[in-house]
């Protein structure tokens, strides 16, 4: 679950959005985290809520936000922001040529229109 969150919060990191949106995207984050774990929860025994379940949640959140975690949303935010790169430049390079027709034809027909 870990994993997930720094992809998320790799994510954040590169796209700004208004706090409306964020404000959203937490709540429909935070609702797919907690049914995945209630998920678990089920498939392990039964949605008995024991004790152990809860120190075993957070004492693996502690010991993977205090290992592991600053690496891995370092590398989702350097992948994210590489696929961005690389969206933004296939879209130059698919937009630019359509860009360049659309202008050579209305400058053939801004011609013709001057001529009459």
């Amino acid at each position: 679950m870990g994993i997930i969150y720094d992809f998320y919060r790799g994510i954040r990191c590169n796209l700004n959005g208004n706090k409306i949106i964020r404000c959203v995207e937490d709540m429909l984050f935070w609702s797919v985290i907690t049914l995945i774990s209630f998920l678990i929860l089920h498939q392990a025994n039964s949605y008995d809520l024991r004790y152990y379940n809860f120190t075993g949640f957070i004492i693996g959140v502690i010991i993977y936000f205090n290992t592991v975690s600053k690496y891995i949303l370092r590398f989702f935010c350097s992948f994210i922001k590489v696929i961005i790169n690389i969206l933004i430049n296939l879209y130059y390079i698919i937009i630019y040529p359509i860009h360049l027709i659309f202008d050579i034809i209305l400058y053939i027909l801004v011609k013709r229109v001057k001529r009459l």
